[in-house]
């Protein structure tokens, strides 16, 4: 068969361009750090890979959850603080308040003080993060805690038993907040026997005011149960709080696993990678050379 000058060409053409393509590759490679930037190349590689993507994209959202849930509850336990220290107040003020010795304007004193804490308690109770209330359950943005215009009780409570269950894994999930109404017996919801916290305090203020020391020895209990409730609670929200950092821990860990096995599936080895594109480059090279000669071959480099 006769080898064309055409022939010759085309062929060398077509072996300059193969060589072109393998070390684009390779620059693509290096550049890109990455083992194949097309499915094709590597179809089970391209499925791992974006399995393992989708899991990072899962652990991102449980680990905002998480962080989520962490800033609410440490919100919370800075509101449950408040009315655990007020209400410590209020019982060294009802024990006081036991002293015969006191007068009445002594008396009015303590009495007006009592009242003071008890707004306290209100402002605590209505404890904001941002634009939405933390102790109202589901009703973020209505305060939980509003004046009764036609008590009894004192106070009403807007807001609901709602809790907010913010997922931190499969299956895992935590309640990142909690309500007035258990907090401070509001509608019986911690003790449906007793009262709540503020017709407790209404009741303080009375027995100061009529010196009355069965009523203080009995304002004394019921603010120890109060108080006691509250720093059970506040001890809960402790709990949740070490639960969560647990399981950002664990979530940091899988995050750094599943990235790890990424890089090892879609990562080129960078040291091969140079090493092939030094080899490619002077394999191009050479074909170039080689077409550049050709183009230059005339008739009489043929008859010589």
């Amino acid at each position: 068969m006769r080898v064309s000058d055409a022939m010759i060409t085309a062929n060398m053409v077509h072996r300059l361009q193969q060589s072109s393509e393998r070390l684009f590759k390779v620059q693509e490679q290096a550049a890109s750090g990455l083992r194949f930037t097309r499915p094709s190349e590597d179809p089970t590689a391209t499925v791992r890979a974006a399995a393992l993507r989708s899991h990072l994209s899962e652990l991102g959202q449980y680990r905002r959850n998480a962080d989520t849930a962490d800033a609410r509850l440490r919100l919370t336990e800075v509101a449950v603080a408040e009315m655990s220290d007020v209400l410590a107040q209020v019982r060294t003020i009802a024990l006081a308040a036991i002293n015969d010795t006191l007068d009445q304007a002594a008396r009015a004193a303590l009495a007006a003080q009592v009242e003071e804490l008890s707004e306290v308690i209100v402002r605590a109770g209505n404890y904001e993060d941002g634009s939405r209330y933390l102790l109202a359950g589901s009703k973020l943005l209505t305060p939980p805690l509003v004046d009764n215009p036609t008590p009894p009780p004192p106070v009403l409570y807007q807001g609901d038993r709602a809790e907010l269950s913010l997922q931190v894994g499969r299956g895992i999930s935590v309640v990142s907040n909690l309500d007035d109404a258990v907090l401070l017996n509001l509608n019986g919801a911690a003790d449906p026997a007793g009262n709540d916290v503020f017709t407790d305090l209404e009741n303080l203020q009375s027995a100061i005011l009529a010196n009355d020391h069965d009523a203080l020895g009995e304002a004394v209990a019921t603010m120890d149960a109060h108080f006691w409730r509250v720093n059970s609670l506040r001890g809960e929200i402790g709990a949740r709080l070490e639960r969560l950092d647990f399981d950002r821990r664990r979530l940091e860990e899988a995050e750094h696993t599943s990235l790890s096995l990424l890089s090892e599936t879609e990562g080129a080895d960078l040291a091969e990678v140079i090493a092939r594109l030094e080899e490619r480059q002077v394999a191009y090279q050479v074909a170039a050379a080689a077409c550049s000669l050709l183009a230059r071959a005339g008739l009489l480099d043929y008859l010589r």
